[in-house]
């Protein structure tokens, strides 16, 4: 199973931590919305009293939560975030990065094979009696 589509399964940790976060995510904007309409009546004070204490008591079972201990989030990303900054973009960022980098390494590893090809040749080419040996090491150092 890929690491995203773990995220999307609920019965694994993080399938199910995405989940929490969306509702806390939910509650935080009814929250927001309560706070930004906020009129001082008996039930809007209510109805903002009870968005406060879930979202204390869905921050404290995400802190309660233990099948996530071995789970490390990047500190890059948790910069990324507290800038206020969308963590999807930071992956598609990065992985970007890697495939040119990747990109990059392949192409090296094919000049450095064009390469050995050529010196073995030229060698053979000037040391024929060394045949044996360029193609051995030749053999040994193929990927």
């Amino acid at each position: 199973m890929t690491t995203e589509a773990a995220y999307t399964d609920l019965s694994t940790p993080l399938g199910s931590l995405q989940e929490e976060l969306s509702s806390l995510i939910e509650t935080f904007i009814h929250l927001g919305v309560q706070v930004h309409d906020f009129k001082a009546t008996e039930e809007a004070k209510l109805g903002l009293s009870n968005n406060i204490n879930k979202v204390v008591a869905q921050l404290k079972d995400l802190s309660n939560r233990k099948d996530l201990s071995n789970v490390s989030i990047p500190l890059e990303i948790i910069n990324y975030i507290e800038d206020g900054r969308n963590p999807d973009i930071y992956t598609r960022e990065f992985v970007e990065v890697v495939r040119k980098i990747n990109q990059h390494l392949n192409g090296k590893s094919l000049a450095f094979e064009k390469f050995q090809n050529m010196l073995g040749h030229s060698i053979v080419k000037e040391f024929p009696d060394l045949e044996k040996q360029v193609e051995e090491i030749t053999k040994r150092t193929k990927v």
